[in-house]
C-alpha cells in the first residue's frame, strides 16, 4: 500500500467530507447520508432506477471498505487505510470507479451521454457546493473544453482524484468533497 502523503491527504479530505456528523468516524451512516443528498437534490424516489444505482455502488464501496478494514466503524487513519487499499486492487473491479459511472448517470439528466454545466450546477447545489467553485471544477473536468463532460472525462477525474498527483484534483468532487 503506498505511504505517499499526498494520497493519505487526499482520502482525509474525503473523511472529512464524510464525517458530517464530526464523531470522528465514517460508518455506513454517513455514506448514506450522501446518497440521501443525491435523491433529495435530485427529487428522487429511493426505488427509482437511478436511485437504486447510486445506493448500490456506495453499498458496495462501502463493503470494500470495511473489508479490508473488518470495522464498521472506520477512524481517520483506517478509512484512509482502506480508501488506499480499496483504490490500489486491481484484481477486481474498482468499486470506487463504479460511484464514479453511477453518479454519472445520475448528473446525465436529459440521457444524452454527457453532463452540460447546468446539468453539474445540480449536483453541486445538491453537494453544497459554492456555484463559483462547481463552474471552475466543471472547467477542469472538461479537458477538450467542448462545454460537456463526457462519460470518460467525468470518470478519469474520479480516477485522477484516487490516483493522481493533484492533492486538489476536482475529482473529488464524484466522492462529495465540496
Amino acid at each position: 500500500m503506498s505511504n505517499d502523503p499526498q494520497i493519505a491527504a487526499r482520502f482525509g479530505d474525503l473523511f472529512d467530507a464524510l464525517d458530517t456528523n464530526g464523531d470522528q468516524a465514517v460508518t455506513w451512516v454517513d455514506y448514506q447520508r450522501l446518497v440521501n443528498r443525491y435523491l433529495s437534490g435530485y427529487g428522487l424516489e429511493g426505488s427509482e432506477p437511478q436511485a437504486l444505482a447510486i445506493q448500490e455502488a456506495y453499498e458496495s464501496l462501502w463493503g470494500m471498505l470495511v473489508r479490508t478494514s473488518a470495522e464498521v466503524r472506520l477512524d481517520r487513519d483506517q478509512f484512509v487505510a482502506a480508501m488506499q487499499e480499496a483504490s490500489e486492487d486491481r484484481s477486481r473491479s474498482n468499486t470506487a470507479e463504479a460511484v464514479a459511472e453511477a453518479v454519472f448517470d445520475l448528473l446525465d439528466g436529459d440521457g444524452d451521454g454527457t453532463i452540460s454545466q447546468g446539468e453539474f450546477l445540480v449536483y453541486a447545489k445538491a453537494l453544497g457546493a459554492r456555484e463559483d467553485d462547481a463552474r471552475e471544477r466543471f472547467a477542469h473536468v472538461d479537458t477538450d473544453g467542448d462545454g460537456v463532460m463526457s462519460r470518460e472525462e467525468f470518470v478519469l477525474s474520479a480516477r485522477q482524484f484516487l490516483f493522481g498527483d493533484d492533492i486538489d484534483s476536482p475529482g473529488g468532487f464524484v466522492f462529495g468533497v465540496v
